[in-house]
């Protein structure tokens, strides 16, 4: 481990979050107690959790994601109330008009109490919808149905509490990856976990921020990597085994990661699909100790 610090499981359902993986690819990476930790597709957050660094930066496009986070950071209690009453009155009903709500325009209250309310329906969506996705539509509005769950556990008092404290000290900002160019430093560590390229050629590629993170992306997500090798970064970056990802990191380091795939709308896709984990010379020199 890269901290002394005991990992936290995610307290969100995240679809290739890293918890499974994070033991495999925690080796891999550099000490962190002397270095600040970038991550700028939080997600689930599950390797941030895992690892538990004592200086981060974590980011995500999805403004209604980091306002989440916040409200775990600094609103538990809060938070936890408002979803002990939701768990207490859950119902297929109750799930479709809390995503009809969430899907509605912000409205004018103060940030904090919107931010309060649309944390609580995202994390009661997110627990209760199918498969524990997290999708949009092209209007930018969740469009996931309700799971089928007897009793699903929404207000998780120890896994929220737990995730508190390990946001206590970490900086929470609602961003792109490109922030990541007017801040990154020399000697930072940087792993990226952005939407994957798809496996084959019929699949689609993936929703994300309200709308597709696609070749274009991957691109320029691949030149921000270059750039931020050139000033003294280390970094890593997890994306699947394609061509293209191959094509677009082949100047640095590339390690085959067969991962497991819990989360999927058939049965039959789940399972391991293969995945690469790229890092720049810095990284694997530090990570070799």
């Amino acid at each position: 481990m890269s901290s002394s610090r005991a990992p936290v499981r995610p307290f969100l359902k995240w679809a290739g979050g890293k918890q499974a993986l994070a033991s495999t690819l925690t080796p891999l990476f550099p000490p962190l107690s002397r270095r600040t930790y970038r991550e700028p597709f939080l997600g689930g957050g599950a390797m941030f959790f895992h690892l538990r660094p004592p200086s981060a930066v974590l980011s995500d496009a999805l403004a209604d994601l980091v306002a989440t986070y916040r409200v775990v950071q600094q609103r538990p209690d809060e938070l936890l109330a408002r979803l002990l009453e939701l768990e207490h009155a859950h119902s297929a009903e109750r799930y479709y008009e809390v995503r009809e709500r969430f899907n509605l325009p912000r409205r004018p209250r103060s940030a904090a109490a919107s931010d309060l309310e649309r944390a609580t329906w995202l994390v009661y969506l997110n627990r209760t919808c199918y498969n524990g996705l997290f999708r949009t539509n092209q209007a930018g509005k969740f469009n996931v149905p309700v799971g089928r769950y007897e009793a699903p556990r929404i207000a998780d008092a120890a896994r929220i509490h737990a995730a508190s404290e390990a946001l206590a000290g970490a900086e929470l900002r609602h961003a792109s990856f490109g922030g990541l160019l007017g801040e990154a430093e020399k000697n930072d560590f940087v792993y990226l976990d952005p939407p994957y390229v798809p496996l084959s050629a019929t699949s689609s590629f993936s929703a994300y921020a309200d709308g597709a993170f696609g070749p274009t992306d991957q691109a320029e997500l691949a030149d921000c990597f270059g750039e931020l090798d050139r000033r003294g970064c280390l970094l890593a970056l997890s994306n699947s085994d394609t061509p293209l990802v191959r094509k677009l990191y082949a100047a640095f380091e590339i390690t085959a990661i067969e991962a497991p795939r819990s989360i999927s709308a058939r049965g039959s896709a789940r399972g391991s699909a293969p995945e690469v984990l790229v890092r720049n010379k810095a990284c694997v020199r530090r990570a070799r100790g």
